[in-house]
């Protein structure tokens, strides 16, 4: 029981500093202001997190696992290959805009968060496997035609999050506009339907 109301502490913690993230930035955001929100000591806070580093990261895992339950849902109701590639994007796109105040760039730039090259690597992954699962769906129903889905489907990641990062690595900084969200979107719409019709060749 014990470690059941630890584990739910922590996700409280995380919950907390997730929505005050979302809001406010995680820049501007203090543990005392976390602690506040709910209702308990700052020292309760680094009971479970040794610091807003790595609260900071534990948000980014947490917006990490609600964007894969959101695609996964949304590839799993897709009727085809191509509606399933299709719909991923304005999930992408929704998130993006949702959590763009989490400061991804800057725990990219942080070199105390040693393992959160890790994390990314792994969410990276997570994603490529999803997108090569949809491609041999369409494989195995005649819809697309290739002999290595693994490939392929690094490759639309990789393309997907080069758009993405495109405006704003220059100085990698989360600062961006509507504007910006939305011509990244129109060019995902564009590489995705460059990559299925490749693909149906």
């Amino acid at each position: 029981m014990h470690t059941e109301n630890r584990d739910e502490m922590r996700e409280r913690i995380i919950e907390a500093a997730l929505k005050r993230f979302t809001h406010y930035g995680a820049s501007k955001t203090t543990m005392n202001e976390i602690a506040d929100d709910m209702h308990c000591s700052k020292a309760s806070l680094y009971y479970y997190f040794p610091d807003k580093h790595a609260l900071h990261l534990a948000v980014l895992e947490k917006a990490g696992e609600m964007y894969f339950q959101e695609i996964e849902q949304s590839a799993a109701t897709a009727a085809t290959a191509q509606d399933a590639l299709l719909d991923m994007i304005p999930v992408r796109h929704n998130f993006a805009r949702r959590f763009c105040r989490l400061e991804l760039f800057k725990v990219l730039k942080d070199k105390q968060l040693l393992h959160s090259d890790e994390t990314f690597r792994l969410a990276r992954e997570k994603e490529t496997a999803l997108v090569a699962g949809i491609i041999r769906k369409g494989v195995a129903t005649g819809e697309l035609v290739t002999d290595n889905p693994d490939q392929i489907a690094a490759l639309y990641i990789q393309s997907m999050i080069g758009l993405r990062l495109s405006l704003s690595a220059r100085e990698l900084t989360d600062d961006i506009s509507e504007e910006e969200f939305e011509l990244v979107r129109q060019w995902q719409v564009q590489l995705a339907d460059i990559f299925i019709k490749g693909l149906k060749s």
